[in-house]
């Protein structure tokens, strides 16, 4: 059996692929840029409105046990925001070097 963050471990191993993650599989701590959100006009205007864009360099601070929300930090615009995991898993990033920053 394996113990918490073992499939995030195996990501953070694989992360020079070049494939995009959700952010619900990503690792803490690393940085990343949001690359597409696949959702409808509704859930658009809704990150828009709480300065999610596209292109945005973001990273993983946080996640609730037993499937509650995610905490995403907002780097572009030093914001932090409790995502549900559905929201979450529609937001696709892709990894970026520490000196893209």
């Amino acid at each position: 059996m394996f113990g918490f963050g073992h499939r995030r471990d195996q990501i953070e191993e694989n992360l020079a692929s070049g494939r995009s993650y959700t952010i619900l599989e990503i690792p803490q701590g690393r940085n990343f840029r949001i690359v597409e959100i696949k959702g409808g006009p509704g859930l658009h205007r809704r990150l828009l409105a709480l300065g999610f864009h596209r292109g945005d360099l973001i990273s993983l601070d946080g996640e609730a046990l037993l499937g509650g929300p995610v905490l995403v930090r907002n780097l572009t615009s030093d914001t932090r925001i409790a995502l549900g995991r559905g929201i979450a898993r529609k937001i696709l990033v892709e990894p970026v070097e520490a000196d893209e920053k």
